[in-house]
């Protein structure tokens, strides 16, 4: 993974409106790779939330039916915490303002992404 490329590209999705800040974490450990944005605590914020999706993996089979995971979303008064999927093991742990992220827009750069991080 080009370290320095990847974090020009998640600094440059954190000045997506609607997004405070965004982080890159290991799904496994909750280690936070990489962070981006305007929110001081997000590299904390990120690797508690991790524990969610780590949660919803230990759980998976009454799940299976539903297919693949792509995003677990929590709607605080003060914004809207998600986890999506960014590349094996790495999860995107993204702050935004309620209704304020266009999340179509969103989950394609997220995509976009894990692409680049899978071809490192």
């Amino acid at each position: 993974m080009n370290t320095q490329h990847i974090s020009t590209v998640l600094a440059d999705m954190a000045l997506t409106p609607g997004v405070k800040a965004c982080a890159l974490v290991d799904s496994a450990t909750g280690m936070v790779y990489l962070s981006a944005g305007q929110h001081p605590q997000i590299d904390a914020i990120a690797e508690a939330a991790s524990d969610y999706w780590r949660l919803h993996e230990r759980s998976g089979s009454p799940f299976a039916k539903l297919g693949p995971l792509q995003a677990i979303s929590m709607i605080h008064r003060d914004g809207v915490l998600s986890l999506m999927p960014c590349g094996k093991g790495i999860v995107m742990a993204t702050l935004s303002a309620r209704m304020a992220l266009d999340t179509a827009d969103w989950f394609r750069q997220v995509g976009e992404l894990g692409r680049l991080i899978g071809q490192g």
